[in-house]
């Protein structure tokens, strides 16, 4: 079924070093390259709760929103980065999360506490404590061995991801068992001062070579907001991407 939606493993939508990137903020556009990168993965990942109690979801029941603690330090949240820049360099988290089994609905926040996105824009809300069979996180769509972009997640520093969930199975209770798989990046940014052709040639996608992808900060509808700290410690100024377009000399 996947395929035939449309939705592509997340290991075929890593970037690779030195390829090129846009990443879209609510301030607007950045433009870049992959300096380098590592994958990161954790099978057989056990939801945990504030104390590391592995989360037995009873029959027809609702789990509230929890981060994805390590269960061997649950004070540690995974997916946090605590500082803005990695060796000199500005980082982010890139990738998506298979789940079993077929029983549990996932509703993921980004940042913890948001609002859910992936519903139709004319009806209500997302209701995770009712387990609304809108636009759900599952096997179906994700499969545990193979995580897809159905909901690819771009994960800032300084923001944590959680998430709720719904056991759907009439009898039996669950365990949520997860695939994280994610790649940590390493970037450049480009300054429009100094890099003008090569923010064109990405903002315009000009030439097959350039292999040029966009991404989301976040998921959902719309992109999160860079913030003053990210804007002043990765020194970059955000742009449209039809002002980006209008660069260079070609």
């Amino acid at each position: 079924m996947s395929e035939k939606c449309g939705i592509i493993r997340i290991q075929e939508k890593f970037l690779q070093s030195n390829q090129s990137l846009a990443m879209e903020f609510r301030e607007g556009f950045l433009f870049g390259r992959v300096i380098r990168r590592r994958i990161c993965q954790w099978p057989q990942y056990q939801l945990v709760d504030s104390n590391g109690a592995v989360v037995d979801i009873p029959a027809v029941t609702h789990q509230p929103e929890l981060r994805f603690r390590d269960p061997r330090n649950p004070a540690n949240d995974i997916f946090y980065l605590d500082t803005t820049t990695n060796a000199g360099r500005p980082w982010f988290y890139h990738g998506a999360i298979g789940i079993k089994p077929q029983y549990i609905n996932m509703y993921l926040r980004y940042p913890e506490g948001d609002i859910i996105p992936g519903k139709f824009p004319s009806i209500d809300p997302i209701r995770p404590a009712t387990g609304d069979n809108v636009s759900p996180l599952n096997e179906l769509v994700s499969p545990y061995e193979d995580p897809t972009d159905y909901v690819e997640i771009i994960i800032q520093p300084g923001i944590h991801l959680a998430s709720e969930y719904y056991n759907t199975d009439e009898k039996r209770n669950h365990v949520p068992v997860l695939n994280l798989l994610f790649c940590l990046y390493w970037v450049e940014w480009f300054n429009a001062s100094t890099h003008p052709t090569q923010i064109s040639d990405i903002a315009l996608k000009r030439y097959e070579g350039s292999r040029s992808t966009f991404l989301k900060a976040g998921f959902g509808d719309f992109p999160h907001d860079l913030g003053k700290q990210l804007l002043d410690d990765w020194h970059v100024e955000p742009m449209a991407l039809n002002v980006a377009s209008s660069l260079g000399g070609r």
